[in-house]
């Protein structure tokens, strides 16, 4: 078990504010499976559980009485925009908080999210099919929180239209996404004649293997261009670190009010 340091009620905050994002009825809705990577009913609250941490009692280190927490991640706030885990170092690095109040900053953390989640089971056998699983999350859940299972094919189309990334790289990724969403919907309007109604993560979009091989290929071209085709990178079963303990100040209330 690591040392327990005493943490930062910035970080602390975060925390909350993420684990919040992660229980978002668009996070519990997410069901697919790419490969080896399954997104399923309890992923995402497994993670936010992770990242809020465990309380075990409370401590008194230097004398001042404080909280201590039992996490399954560390977390480092960071400039700019960029979200991502980092599984040797045990580390999700976030954005500033700015990022958990736009739709487009919600979805890089939740991608980052996917891969966290997916170490924590012990899921991330194959780190191709980690990062597709990532991206689609990533798209899928601006899809769930723009369009409604109401609205009509035709308000659907203009709003998959709006959404649809500028990057030609990304958009592969946004297509799988929005067949999830299709999927779901038509599953959930053929489910109204029964009396026993969906639940959100009661059902699962397996993802195409063609589609998952043409994914693939698009990450592969990506590193051998960002590496000059030196080499082909090795994709395998990443380390897991232990959890580790942290202090917060107590004060509860305020943190969550802030």
């Amino acid at each position: 078990m690591a040392i327990a340091l005493i943490e930062d009620p910035r970080t602390t905050l975060y925390r909350q504010r993420l684990a919040q994002l992660l229980c978002r009825p668009s996070c519990r809705w997410m069901s697919f499976s790419v490969g080896t990577a399954p997104i399923h009913r309890s992923f995402f609250a497994d993670v936010a559980a992770a990242i809020e941490g465990l309380p075990t009692g409370v401590q008194q280190p230097n004398g001042v009485a404080h909280r201590q927490v039992q996490y399954g991640v560390r977390l480092r706030i960071v400039t700019g925009d960029h979200a991502s885990y980092d599984a040797e170092r045990d580390l999700l690095v976030v954005p500033g908080e700015d990022a958990l109040d736009t739709l487009d900053g919600q979805a890089r953390l939740i991608s980052a999210c996917v891969h966290l989640g997916l170490d924590l089971e012990a899921r991330n056998h194959q780190q191709l099919d980690s990062e597709c699983a990532a991206r689609i999350a990533g798209h899928l859940y601006r899809l769930y929180e723009t369009i409604t299972t109401e609205e009509t094919e035709t308000e659907t189309a203009g709003k998959l239209q709006q959404l649809a990334p500028a990057s030609a790289e990304e958009q592969p990724f946004f297509a799988v996404a929005a067949d999830i969403l299709r999927h779901c919907r038509a599953t959930l309007r053929a489910n109204r004649r029964s009396n026993h109604p969906l639940q959100p993560g009661s059902f699962m979009k397996i993802v195409r293997t063609s589609q998952r091989d043409q994914l693939h290929d698009l990450l592969l071209k990506g590193d051998r261009r960002q590496t000059g085709g030196a080499h082909r990178p090795t994709y395998g079963v990443l380390p897991r670190s232990s959890r580790f303990l942290a202090f917060q100040s107590v004060q509860p209330a305020v943190l969550r009010a802030a």
